[in-house]
């Protein structure tokens, strides 16, 4: 008898700089109760994203369950960044999940989401809420970045898909902001 043996997957993980982070963060509140739209600027390794630069889309539309930005507009940025980017490329976006009458915002990405998902970028959501109690940065066990910050509750999850499927299956990327959370493993 021989056993199969099922691959196993390193879990992908995306290191935030404290500046990605920022502007992830207030972009997705300056909004709230409409959804951000941004991309992501930094280096992509072996299952590890560094994420140096995260740039919202100022002429997104945008409403309470989605954000659209103009194709157009996107190969004028890329055309930028290839040029002057020194080292880093576009690794993939973030957008907002924001409360939606009674349901709150999660990181769980939506149907659209996934259909909309290109293989192999990183993809973060940053989830906005109203906060019920003050809660320290800290990483989930699910690799989950949350915390709070004046009235909201905060919380950055990621998601990747190696290749289009039907379905399109995703995998979780781990959350890491050390400058936020620490250096310590916890």
């Amino acid at each position: 008898m021989t056993k199969t043996k099922k691959k196993v997957r390193e879990r992908i993980e995306a290191y935030l700089s404290l500046p990605s982070f920022l502007t992830i963060v207030t972009s997705s509140v300056e909004v709230f109760r409409k959804e951000t739209i941004g991309y992501l600027i930094g280096i992509k390794g072996e299952n590890k994203f560094m994420v140096e630069y995260a740039i919202p889309y100022q002429t997104a539309e945008s409403t309470a369950t989605h954000a659209t930005v103009d194709e157009d507009r996107v190969a004028r940025i890329n055309e930028i960044l290839s040029k002057l980017s020194q080292g880093l490329e576009y690794i993939g976006d973030f957008h907002s999940h924001t409360v939606y009458g009674k349901c709150p915002g999660t990181v769980i990405p939506s149907d659209t989401d996934l259909f909309s998902t290109v293989p192999g970028e990183l993809n973060i959501i940053c989830a906005v809420n109203l906060k019920k109690k003050a809660v320290d940065w800290h990483e989930s066990r699910r690799g989950i970045l949350k915390g709070t910050i004046g009235e909201y509750r905060i919380e950055l999850g990621g998601y990747y898909i190696a290749e289009a499927h039907i379905g399109k299956k995703y995998e979780r990327v781990i959350i890491k902001c050390p400058a936020v959370t620490g250096i310590a493993e916890q």
